[in-house]
């Protein structure tokens, strides 16, 4: 009689990267001339186009048990956070207008070509997946994840339409007093598949639902409205 052993393996180690598109508007902070267009919450307006996304990739021990159905991992976690504030006929030299100072009757506006933000945390994840079906091959599974991280840099640069305003960016940028949180936490859902590529190593694939929790202000562009994104993942399985 031949049988099947139970799988072994209690402990993996997976290397996760992932990419989300964040639907955003833009950040009242900024005193960006409300002439220059309408601002949506899809981002885009036919005058100022607004763009954020995150990338992230880390490193998570996975312990599964309950024989195989449930599992917890935690690890660490590299954030990139990118947003941007860009004329939509950039190409064609276009530009808006940033009050840059305001006292008494007499404002001072400079002209703007695009706003971009790069802000970077290091974190920590904690995740919860249950897998309902195991097809030997290929298994499916949703997962509850968590995530807490902390700023380790950020930066703003401001393209002037003027090349010669470049040297005063500092100034508006300490003018404007505008910051990111030093924490960024998250909490979303996801749907996926783990596929067995050899008995070493599979493959898995997240697709992130779009419910989720994120603190405020992780950028001083936009405000976040929305996350939609997907994560790939190499997972070694480590035999007790």
């Amino acid at each position: 009689m031949n049988v099947t052993a139970q799988k072994s393996e209690r402990f993996i180690l997976s290397f996760d990267y992932g990419t989300k598109g964040l639907t955003s508007e833009l950040s009242e902070v900024w005193p960006i001339r409300q002439d220059v267009g309408y601002y949506y919450n899809n981002g885009f307006n036919s005058n100022v186009n607004l763009g954020s996304w995150m990338n992230y990739a880390g490193i998570s021990p996975e312990y599964v048990f309950f024989d195989n159905k449930l599992s917890v991992s935690s690890g660490l976690r590299f954030i990139n956070f990118y947003s941007e504030v860009v004329k939509s006929d950039y190409d064609n030299g276009g530009y808006y207008f940033l009050r840059v100072k305001s006292d008494g009757v007499v404002t001072d506006y400079a002209r703007i070509r695009a706003i971009k933000e790069e802000t970077n945390y290091l974190g920590i994840p904690l995740q919860f997946k249950f897998t309902p079906f195991d097809f030997h091959y290929i298994s499916l599974f949703v997962k509850l994840s968590a995530e807490l991280a902390y700023r380790i840099s950020t930066s703003t640069d401001i393209e002037f339409k003027d090349a010669e305003m470049a040297s005063y960016q500092n100034a508006v940028l300490q003018d404007l007093n505008v910051g990111v949180n030093k924490v960024y936490s998250s909490v979303y859902a996801s749907l996926g598949a783990r596929y067995r590529l050899s008995d070493k190593i599979y493959c898995s694939l997240d697709v992130f639902l779009p419910a989720f929790y994120m603190t405020k202000n992780n950028s001083s562009l936009v405000n976040i409205t929305n996350i939609s994104g997907v994560q790939f993942s190499l997972d070694i399985p480590i035999n007790k």
